[in-house]
């Protein structure tokens, strides 16, 4: 097509909607009902505060938050930490006693092992999860990002599920 014929097309729609109210004919009723829908459509939508996007009928996360109340955490228990005597706020961070299994402050771990282990210049204890510390050799201390691993410390025996964590997760979920 040549470009005379586009700018033609343009103008005419620009004319059949620029006057839909005074002419309406049986050939422009179904074009003109369809640019009536999407006005109101986006008049709707500008009022809402829309941005223009389709609903795909599925619920945004915030309205998701004002129609579901979030869920009740389940109490915890607030036993006492077999090292130090207080009780222990988060429960969930708690870890087994090498000796009682009864659950301890993880600091309190972390305080006994800086204690009874020798740490050289640059050394340091870390936990590495799964109830295993480390002590770690920085080549440098301010860059942590290199570091060999000297010696792990196994705290807690894999095989050994203690009775005060079997309850805490069946508070959370039905998985045991």
């Amino acid at each position: 097509m040549s470009d005379n014929a586009d700018s033609q097309r343009r103008r005419d729609r620009h004319r059949r909607h620029k006057n839909r109210d005074e002419r309406q004919s049986p050939k422009n009723t179904a074009q003109t009902s369809r640019s009536t829908a999407q006005t109101s459509r986006n008049s709707a939508q500008s009022q809402s505060g829309g941005t223009g996007q389709k609903n795909s009928g599925k619920s945004s996360a915030r309205d998701r938050e004002r129609l579901e109340p979030a869920p009740m955490l389940p109490k915890l228990p607030t036993p006492l930490c077999a090292r130090c005597g207080e009780p222990i706020q988060d429960i969930t961070s708690a870890m087994n006693d090498r000796d009682s299994g009864a659950p301890v402050h993880f600091d309190c771990v972390l305080k006994f092992l800086q204690g009874a282990e020798e740490l050289a210049q640059n050394e340091r204890i870390v936990y590495i999860g799964q109830g295993r510390f480390a002590v770690m050799y920085f080549e440098n201390p301010v860059d942590t990002r290199k570091f060999k691993i000297i010696r792990t410390i196994e705290w807690e025996k894999r095989e050994q599920k203690e009775n005060w964590r079997t309850d805490i997760s069946g508070r959370f979920s039905q998985i045991k």
